[in-house]
């Protein structure tokens, strides 16, 4: 795949700014759409041959703008936050479901036919079996979860009227530089790190059993290049990611011995939506992408924990707006996070 014009939705995001990077590094001309609700600071690691666009998925104007002279989306735009997406239903589905058809519907009507979506393996839910496979039954726990869910739907569906070829690609708990500090909503990793360059005690909900594969960003980001003109992948969802298992009190240990600090775990009272354990089979990856996770949890967090150094500890920004208060967790409105 070379030479295509490519629109990444989301493009000034944590995956989305390192995707972005990734497809012009291989002879793409890159356009990025994004409201910087994030902020824009991943723009400084841009060169100029990438062209941002400043707009939101739920403007069609915007969305149409987006699309002119494109041949490809990469649709990545969300408000990604498992357990804040309970308490605010629906801000989450006027993000990410509707912003998601809107983007859908013009890319259609421009005539674009290759639509690569991130999902997630929280659409998986609470699985049966470990490690979950594709044809896994869908049970989303959260509402973020369902609205992956259901715009793997509406891509279905466009799918087998004809008027779309979508490539749906679930991966899970991905990490690496670039990822949001100030965000105490998702994120473990970077929330992790952010606790301990400040000094203070990183906490865990539940008992930090939970076991889940921690993902590098850039074994995530290479493979979601690769999808898009396999035809065996069209309307053909796979997951990606690594099947190195930790437990989160391990990512936690990990993360205070690594960073030397001085601080030891608190645990709090889990959340109604959290999953105790959840990680992926990727050997249809292996088979039709030649895909292996190649940087270990240990390797990743170091270049992490080395990038997050030079940016420095960061203030969490809270989310002052709920639709259901007292589905708010009390380690957010206390702002314990």
């Amino acid at each position: 795949m070379s030479g295509k014009n490519i629109l990444v939705t989301g493009g000034a995001g944590f995956i989305g700014s390192h995707l972005a990077q990734e497809l012009e590094k291989r002879g793409n001309n890159v356009r990025i759409l994004d409201n910087f609700v994030g902020g824009k600071q991943n723009l400084n690691y841009f060169d100029d041959k990438i062209e941002v666009m400043e707009g939101d998925c739920c403007n069609r104007d915007d969305c149409k703008k987006a699309v002119k002279g494109i041949d490809q989306v990469f649709h990545l735009a969300a408000h990604a936050a498992e357990g804040q997406s309970v308490f605010i239903p629906e801000f989450n589905a006027q993000t990410n479901i509707m912003g998601s058809i809107v983007m859908l519907t013009e890319a259609i009507n421009a005539g674009i036919e290759e639509f690569a979506f991130t999902s997630s393996i929280a659409a998986y839910g609470k699985p049966e079996s470990v490690p979950i496979k594709e044809i896994a039954k869908l049970n989303p726990e959260d509402p973020y979860a369902v609205t992956k869910k259901t715009f793997e739907d509406y891509l279905r569906v466009y799918y087998e009227i004809g008027q779309i070829k979508p490539y749906i690609v679930r991966f899970f708990n991905v990490y690496g530089p670039r990822q949001r500090m100030d965000d105490p909503y998702r994120g473990v990793v970077p929330i992790f790190i952010n606790k301990c360059l400040k000094g203070e005690r990183p906490l865990i909900f539940d008992d930090g059993l939970q076991k889940r594969a921690f993902t590098y960003i850039t074994d995530v980001v290479e493979p979601i290049c690769d999808l898009v003109g396999k035809e065996k992948l069209v309307n053909n969802p796979i997951n990606i990611g690594t099947e190195e298992v930790y437990t989160v009190k391990e990512l936690a240990e990990m993360t205070i011995e690594k960073m030397k600090a001085d601080v030891e775990i608190e645990f709090i009272n889990k959340r109604t939506s959290d999953v105790k354990v959840t990680y992926c089979d990727t050997s249809k990856a292996k088979e039709l992408l030649g895909y292996k996770a190649k940087v270990s949890l240990s390797e990743g967090m170091d270049k992490t924990i080395e990038w997050a150094k030079e940016v420095g500890a960061q203030d969490f920004k809270y989310f002052d707006y709920t639709e259901i208060p007292k589905l708010t967790h009390k380690s957010y409105t206390s702002k314990k996070i």
